[in-house]
């Protein structure tokens, strides 16, 4: 599927659209030196889930005026996220360091889709993406997608 060269981009935005940030990332995520440290392959259950909290935690983050997004942290690839966007993930049932991982890591695997699953495509703030990942983001490339929207509304 060839789209328009902005289209990683462009979803990439829709996928994390917040407002300014309100706190630093976590003490508890301070203490690993990246979010993505020590963290295995996002599965495709654990993509299920986060797809479902996605539109949820997007219209939260509007709503409070909560940023959550990739960011370089010392040159390494590293996710920015508040206490409170911490605490709103736990209270979903998710542990917040691996929530904001699946989003970190698929964000990615979207921009390398996009770019034919060209690596060298992935923007410096994003984490490396495995074969496995990849794959799972082109097989629920729609789910994905939908879950980004905009229009997605809280159930």
């Amino acid at each position: 599927m060839k789209s328009h060269p902005l289209f990683g981009i462009l979803l990439l935005c829709a996928m994390l659209a917040c407002a300014p940030l309100s706190a630093p990332r976590t003490a508890e995520a301070a203490a690993v030196s990246s979010v993505y440290d020590k963290q295995p392959d996002v599965t495709e259950k654990e993509l299920l889930q986060f797809l479902d909290l996605l539109p949820q935690f997007r219209q939260w983050t509007r709503a409070e005026k909560e940023e959550a997004h990739p960011i370089l942290n010392k040159g390494k690839a590293d996710f920015l996220y508040s206490e409170k966007a911490a605490q709103w993930v736990k209270e979903k049932g998710w542990d917040a360091r691996r929530f904001f991982c699946v989003m970190g890591r698929m964000a990615a695997a979207l921009v390398m889709v996009e770019e034919g699953g060209n690596s060298m495509a992935r923007p410096k703030d994003m984490p490396e993406v495995s074969k496995a990942e990849l794959e799972l983001a082109r097989k629920h490339l729609g789910s994905i997608l939908k879950a980004s929207m905009d229009n997605a509304q809280v159930q």
